[in-house]
């Protein structure tokens, strides 16, 4: 058995090397050896933005890079990092502002997340 990032992820580093790659399938394929015997759980600011929405909540972009570090910082391994976490630190320390009616209704018919300028 091998670990590995998921390929969606490889790609995307790929693709933000691809300015100073001179080969991106050799990059590619050196980034699949080295995450072979690694596991990384890949947290992004979407998935925080969709955290807060489902409490009804928008966020911006930096108070849920605060929220990313934060979670990172008193993260515990044994316990891993689940949904809840989410939801329980944007409910304590992120208030952000209420959905409107429509960005709620968006959210749930289209699953098109709000985030705050």
């Amino acid at each position: 058995m091998e670990l590995a990032m998921h390929q969606h992820h490889l790609d995307d580093m790929v693709q933000r090397l691809k300015p100073v790659l001179k080969d991106q399938a050799k990059a590619e394929v050196i980034l699949k050896r080295y995450w072979r015997l690694r596991m990384a759980l890949v947290w992004e600011v979407a998935d925080v933005h969709r955290a807060a929405n489902e409490r009804d909540r928008a966020m911006t972009d930096r108070e849920a890079i605060a929220v990313l570090e934060a979670l990172h910082k008193q993260h515990n391994a044994q316990y891993g990092l689940k949904w809840e976490d989410l939801w329980a630190y944007i409910e304590l320390y992120m208030p952000g502002r209420a959905l409107t009616k429509a960005e709620l209704k968006r959210f749930i018919k289209q699953d098109l997340i709000t985030v705050q300028k």
